[in-house]
C-alpha cells in the first residue's frame, strides 16, 4: 500500500505544472496561444463579402488590403485587422478568408488602444497567431454606445474565437484606469 501511495504521488508530481509535463497554465498565468489550437487552412483568401455587414462595405479597402497583405493570421482561416477611427481608437475586424464574411465584434468596436501602464514586453507581444483561436489585445473597450466614449477598465484582454463569436477568457488590469468610466446620466430638462 505504501508503494502505491508513493507511486501515485510521483505520478501526480510529474503531471504538475512545476514538472513541466502538464499542458494547461497555472491560474495566475495568462492564457497561452497553444492552449487554443486551430488548424490552419491552406487555401487562398476569398473575395470580401461587402453585403454581409454594413461596416464591411464602409471599410472594404482596408479589409481587402488586410486579406491580401496580412493573410491568415488568426484562428486557422481568419484575418484579424484594426482600422483607425480617431486618436488611439480602432475598430477591429475579423474576416473569414474562406467565405469573405467580415465580423465586427461589439467587444472590439471603438477600442481605445494602449491606455495605461504596461510592461514593455506586454506592448510587443503578439495579438494573434494563425494556428490559435486566442486573441490578446491591450487597451480599453468601449462599453457604451459606439460614439458614447465610455470605456471599460484598461488592461490586457484575452478572448477565444469560437463559432464566429468572441468569449472573454481573462482580463489582466493595468495599474492606471483600473475601473470602467462612470455612467453619465443626462439631467432632465424642465418644461
Amino acid at each position: 500500500m505504501k508503494r502505491l501511495i508513493v507511486g501515485l504521488a510521483a505520478f501526480l508530481l510529474a503531471l504538475s505544472p512545476s514538472g513541466q509535463s502538464f499542458s494547461s497554465p497555472q491560474k495566475n498565468e495568462p492564457p497561452r496561444f497553444q492552449d487554443y489550437p486551430a488548424e490552419v487552412w491552406a487555401g487562398k483568401a476569398n473575395l470580401l463579402d461587402i453585403r454581409g455587414h454594413a461596416l464591411a462595405r464602409t471599410y472594404r479597402t482596408r479589409l481587402r488590403e488586410a486579406l491580401r497583405e496580412e493573410g491568415i493570421n488568426f484562428a486557422g482561416h481568419y484575418t484579424f485587422t484594426s482600422i483607425g477611427c480617431g486618436a488611439s481608437c480602432s475598430i477591429n475586424a475579423i474576416v473569414d478568408a474562406r467565405t469573405g464574411k467580415a465580423h465586427f465584434p461589439n467587444a472590439l468596436s471603438a477600442w481605445t488602444s494602449v491606455v495605461g501602464d504596461f510592461d514593455k514586453e506586454d506592448l510587443y507581444e503578439e495579438q494573434t497567431r494563425a494556428e490559435s483561436r486566442l486573441l490578446r489585445i491591450l487597451g480599453r473597450p468601449n462599453i457604451g454606445r459606439m460614439r458614447g466614449e465610455r470605456y471599460g477598465p484598461s488592461g490586457i484582454y484575452y478572448y477565444e474565437w469560437t463559432n464566429d463569436h468572441l468569449r472573454l477568457i481573462r482580463f489582466v488590469p493595468a495599474d492606471s484606469y483600473p475601473r470602467a468610466d462612470p455612467l453619465r446620466i443626462k439631467p432632465r430638462r424642465n418644461r
